[in-house]
């Protein structure tokens, strides 16, 4: 197994173990071993709960990550590759699932679940593409999958059970969904 296989491995077993909630990244070639090297780098980083998991690999120049995750079973993936990506994510309840994936420039997504089992599944593809999306309630799913350049989309969803799947391809498209029960 090569060495950067090995400490990627390392980096994910030392997170779930560390039970990571809250990571700010901006470097081009950042590990979650180099970064989180210890519970005591996590008190102090304002962590709490336990079971939380963050994958995150970033490769460009000035991409940034800074995510929050409250509660227990949390989970975040979430892989850049190009410059100027930003990614925010604040999970609160159990068992909420976050992954992301930016390529191209300037990409930018805000993510925010509060409840139980929300799930939200992006990928982006190209140029000032942004994501928007809010979940509150239990057992909701958002899937957007942008290819293009200036696309926006923005999702609110409040309530149980609700579900959006939005898919653009193309410039300059705007799609809005809000949601309630």
């Amino acid at each position: 197994m090569s060495p950067h296989k090995t400490s990627n491995i390392t980096g994910w077993l030392l997170a779930l173990v560390c039970a990571l909630f809250h990571l700010t990244s901006v470097a081009q070639e950042a590990t979650l071993a180099e970064d989180i090297s210890s519970v005591d780098e996590l008190d102090r980083l304002h962590g709490s709960g336990a079971a939380n998991l963050a994958i995150i690999d970033q490769q460009g120049n000035l991409n940034q990550v800074s995510a929050r995750q409250y509660g227990v079973v949390n989970f975040l993936s979430a892989l850049q590759n190009g410059q100027q990506n930003v990614l925010y994510v604040i999970q609160s309840g159990n068992q909420n699932s976050a992954t992301s994936k930016q390529l191209g420039d300037v990409n930018v997504a805000a993510l925010i679940q509060v409840g139980y089992e929300n799930l939200i599944l992006l990928q982006q593809t190209g140029y000032g593409n942004s994501v928007d999306i809010a979940q509150y309630g239990y057992q909701n799913t958002a899937k957007v999958s942008q290819v293009g350049a200036y696309n926006e989309v923005s999702i609110y969803q409040s309530g149980n059970g609700l579900h959006t799947a939005v898919k653009q391809t193309g410039a300059s498209l705007t799609t809005i969904v809000k949601q309630y029960d």
